[in-house]
């Protein structure tokens, strides 16, 4: 029988730290669950490390694991390829996400999101997503709840209340209203629909989930967020580069930001996805031109401050614009 959830985890030198992830959802006590693992080609080193944990995880699982190893390369294939990779070996009928450096917090997890889906099919309907909440760590410090922190006291706030079991239904305009999107740990889409928007998008290595969920929200039909706090993110210590975000500069950082947006804007119908996608353009191209302005780069802060004006229209932004295009004039004349 074809297992309700498919968990997928891509990993990639970081074998400790996954063990820890790995016994998080093997925690949850599901037999209608299965795990695949995708190695983004770790090293001779780490695989020797991570051997017995699958091994074990095999002899524990049976048919419900599998893991599949990516041949190396200096920065791997990143985060998109390894997970699509996953999902297309999946079997589940939904499928869930977790990053190998984080761990699910609740044991009630995934019988939440199975008691949906069930709950959803006996009233005729097919749950698309199905989202949570998860706090942020840097170190032994919390930094609260971000991504979807802020959605049920807003649905609360205009009169919403939710369901027996605690889960509000809402749709994209709810889920536009504020300023975070669901993380991959915490969301659980169905598997059709996963494959339908064509996965991950492959050509980007940071902000990667938040483009899956631009583009996941606009066709879904049933969406429920369940504001149960399930799991624990580590935000990435910058002096490491371990991972893809501690890895990539700040430009370039904000520069992933612009692309997830025009990718948005070229494939989106949806007005309010695209005014969203807009507007986070103009903010990500904004702070390039503070940065290279920062910097002393004065012919980039006008290119991408003129782009910004663009975007995200606004009298203050003219007035710094027009700043950053005399300083470049400026600067010009004192070399020429």
């Amino acid at each position: 029988m074809n297992p309700l959830i498919s968990v997928v985890i891509a990993t990639r030198n970081r074998p400790a730290l996954f063990a820890e992830a790995l016994d998080s959802v093997l925690a949850q006590g599901r037999d209608d669950v299965e795990i695949v693992v995708v190695d983004d080609g770790s090293s001779a080193e780490s695989l020797s490390a991570y051997q017995p944990i699958w091994d074990a995880a095999a002899q524990r699982l049976g048919e419900r694991w599998s893991l599949h190893r990516l041949v190396e390369r200096p920065r791997g294939h990143g985060p998109s390829y390894a997970l699509n990779t996953g999902a297309a070996h999946a079997r589940g009928s939904h499928l869930c996400f977790l990053d190998d450096d984080d761990r699910w917090t609740d044991s009630g997890h995934l019988d939440r999101v199975a008691r949906a889906i069930g709950d959803a099919a006996a009233q005729g309907r097919v749950l698309d997503l199905y989202m949570g909440n998860q706090e942020a760590w840097i170190g032994d410090r919390s930094l609260g709840l971000l991504w979807l922190g802020a959605l049920a006291a807003d649905l609360e706030a205009r009169g919403r209340r939710p369901d027996e079991q605690g889960r509000y239904e809402v749709t994209v305009a709810d889920l536009l209203r504020i300023d975070g999107f669901c993380h991959l740990n915490v969301f659980t889409v169905r598997r059709e629909l996963y494959e339908r928007v064509g996965g991950m998008d492959e050509g980007i290595r940071w902000e990667q989930d938040r483009k899956l969920y631009l583009d996941l929200i606009e066709p879904a039909r049933l969406m429920l967020h369940h504001p149960a706090v399930v799991s624990r993110h580590h935000v990435p210590d910058p002096s490491q580069r371990n991972n893809v975000t501690t890895a990539t500069a700040g430009i370039d950082k904000r520069l992933y930001q612009t692309l997830v947006m025009d990718r948005v804007l070229a494939r989106s119908a949806d007005p309010a996805i695209r005014r969203h996608a807009r507007l986070h353009k103009g903010y990500a191209l904004k702070k390039i031109a503070v940065d290279y302005a920062a910097a002393g780069d004065w012919p980039n802060a006008s290119h991408y401050a003129g782009q910004a004006l663009g975007a995200a229209p606004g009298l203050k932004w003219l007035l710094y614009t027009a700043r950053c295009k005399w300083r470049t004039w400026r600067t010009w004349s004192q070399t020429h």
